[in-house]
């Protein structure tokens, strides 16, 4: 069977982890250390105070760091709306940085299943940078397929490495409330495809199903287009965007 590799994709976040080989670092799924974080983000910048907070609470892996930063720059202009809302959300990092960065962003509603122990020391660290983002910031637990029963028209949705068919119910969420959708889909083979199996067979089940997913999109009046995080973070690495043209 055919496979499409992941294409490769430089740093918009943290350019300095360009052009420089920094070994498993990148995707280390350690907790994030003070001295890592004093070393590679020393800067004064918002988004490096951001990490050397996070690396004091030593909660959350590098990877998940890089992840999160690298998916908000490619996705934050298309995708900031005044709700948005970050499904499987998990520490809720994501949602989090669109709470810290976009002023246009009036609230931030993270939904799971549970709320795993890191989320409050992820926003006890967010709030320290930034004071403005408690108010922002709202953890709803949850079933993925009913969230948006309790959720308005027009909220954008994101969602990384939601499993499977979770993306497919993130995607779902945001054809219901005619919203800006973003994601970065995992686990293939727990997702549901209906490409032709010409396509899985000469593309791999990966494309094709985001193929797949595509052209539900796009069935639903979204204009999609589709980029990647670097390949050094995770070969899970492409996100589709999907934008609802305004009427």
């Amino acid at each position: 069977m055919a496979q499409m590799s992941a294409p490769s994709a430089s740093f918009k976040c943290f350019r300095q982890f360009n052009g420089a080989d920094f070994g498993a670092l990148l995707s280390s799924h350690s907790a994030l250390k003070q001295p890592i974080a004093d070393r590679h983000f020393p800067t004064a910048s918002l988004q490096d105070k951001l990490v050397r907070e996070l690396a004091g609470e030593r909660t959350i892996a590098i990877k998940e760091v890089l992840e999160c930063f690298e998916f908000f720059e490619r996705v934050r202009k298309e995708i900031r709306a005044p709700c948005v809302v970050d499904l499987c959300c998990g520490h809720g990092l994501l949602g989090i940085l669109f709470a810290l960065f976009e002023r246009r962003v009036e609230r931030v509603i993270l939904v799971d299943e549970r709320i795993p122990l890191s989320f409050d020391k992820l926003l006890a660290a967010s709030i320290r940078v930034g004071p403005w983002v408690e108010e922002k910031v709202e953890y709803r637990v949850g079933p993925i397929a009913a969230a948006h029963e309790r959720l308005g028209a027009g909220a954008s949705i994101v969602s990384v490495h939601a499993c499977g068919v979770l993306t497919d119910r993130s995607i779902d969420c945001a054809i219901r409330l005619e919203g800006q959708v973003a994601v970065m889909p995992c686990c293939y083979r727990r997702a549901a495809c209906e490409a032709p199996l010409a396509v899985q067979l000469a593309f791999g089940v990966e494309a094709a199903v985001d193929v797949d997913r595509t052209y539900r999109l796009e069935a639903a009046g979204y204009h999609v287009r589709w980029t990647h995080i670097p390949e050094q973070i995770t070969p899970k690495n492409r996100i589709l965007i999907g934008r609802k043209p305004k009427r």
